[in-house]
């Protein structure tokens, strides 16, 4: 284990383990017959709630938050590991074959995070690959397909367990990490957990599914490899901390110094000879602090799922954290039952957090009304 990581990290090496990721919720709901919430997804309450009339929850609403997923879902070039073929589309394909000479790493790593924020990122940092948060095995997406065409059977449990369970291993050489946070719209974020602050979650996901196509694609017109990632592939929150984007937060998420935890994070692993950055150490420490003393989050949550603990510690759960790391382990299993009621994600420990450094909590109608 590198030393950035040992000082960021307190990990029980006799305990720790790369986790699988078929123990995520939104894949145990898939195959897990003691969950309360097996065989349920979002869809389960729509209709009641567009029915009752709640304000953030109309059929308005809702169709923002799905048509907020578009380019995620449908964009079968998102999460490529690598092309399907060099094809001409008008620039010509030969200068792309050999390897662009690297004169100076420290430059090139600026032009790189130049790159990713010109297409979008909101904030991007780089680390070495630490195999600890590479996942034992998983989905992996056939190459070419979207989210949508490939997870079809996953998501309507009709797939065998197997096809969660394919070992991930990174090819060899592919020693970088790019790490993107897309920002989440401020005002949405505050109606939560109303549908809007659920569809600034849903076009966050679709902006960096577009963020790490195009730098997924500016690194192998380079002649260097790229493998971009969402949620997949790696576990997305210690990756960023290597990177230096922020420090985990009493809620599980990451928390960054200019939007706290009001991000989703993306990223696109290369063997590009990049400069890493190190973690914020100092920002790192102020948020333990904050953390052991705040506890707003904990308060917001509708199912108690977030520790009220003074101290982390190395207690999970349920099967669906990964125990050895010391944190704030979150109930995840409790959250998920929420997002099931309210037919989407939450948000509420986002938007109650003071490093998200909302002034003005919207309702959905004020939402709607706000420039």
């Amino acid at each position: 284990m590198n030393n950035n990581v040992e000082k960021t990290y307190e990990i029980d090496e006799n305990i720790y383990q790369r986790f699988e990721a078929k123990y995520h919720m939104i894949y145990r709901r898939t195959w897990d017959k003691n969950l309360l919430t097996y065989g349920k997804m979002f869809e389960e309450n729509i209709e009641n709630h567009i029915n009752s009339k709640k304000e953030g929850y109309s059929r308005i609403d809702f169709a923002l938050v799905a048509a907020g997923w578009t380019v995620y879902e449908q964009f079968p070039f998102a999460f490529a590991w690598e092309r399907k073929a060099d094809y001409d589309i008008g620039y010509g394909i030969n200068w792309m074959k050999s390897k662009y000479k690297i004169e100076d790493r420290k430059i090139f790593s600026q032009s790189i995070k130049k790159a990713a924020k010109f297409y979008g990122a909101s904030l991007v940092g780089v680390a070495n690959v630490n195999e600890n948060w590479v996942y034992k095995s998983g989905f992996v997406r056939p190459n070419l397909t979207s989210e949508a065409e490939s997870k079809k059977d996953v998501r309507e449990g009709l797939n065998s367990g197997s096809i969660l369970e394919t070992p991930i291993n990174l090819p060899g050489g592919i020693d970088k990490v790019v790490v993107i946070a897309i920002e989440m719209d401020q005002n949405a974020i505050s109606s939560a957990p109303a549908q809007p602050a659920a569809a600034a979650a849903a076009v966050a996901y679709s902006k960096m599914a577009f963020v790490i196509s195009c730098l997924g694609e500016f690194i192998r017109n380079l002649g260097y490899r790229a493998i971009q990632c969402g949620n997949d592939t790696a576990i997305s929150i210690p990756l960023a901390i290597d990177a230096g984007l922020g420090a985990l937060g009493r809620n599980g998420l990451l928390i960054t110094p200019e939007y706290g935890p009001r991000v989703r994070i993306c990223k696109v692993f290369t063997d590009l000879p990049l400069v890493s950055d190190k973690p914020n150490f100092k920002f790192i420490q102020n948020v333990k602090k904050k953390c052991k003393n705040c506890y707003k989050c904990a308060e917001a949550c509708e199912t108690n799922a977030i520790s009220r603990e003074r101290e982390p510690n190395f207690i999970p759960t349920s099967i669906s954290n990964n125990p050895g790391v010391k944190k704030y382990y979150v109930d995840v299993e409790k959250c998920f039952e929420f997002w099931i009621e309210n037919s989407s994600d939450c948000g509420n420990c986002i938007a109650v957090c003071p490093y998200s450094k909302i002034k003005n909590y919207l309702t959905a109608p004020e939402f709607w009304d706000s420039k």
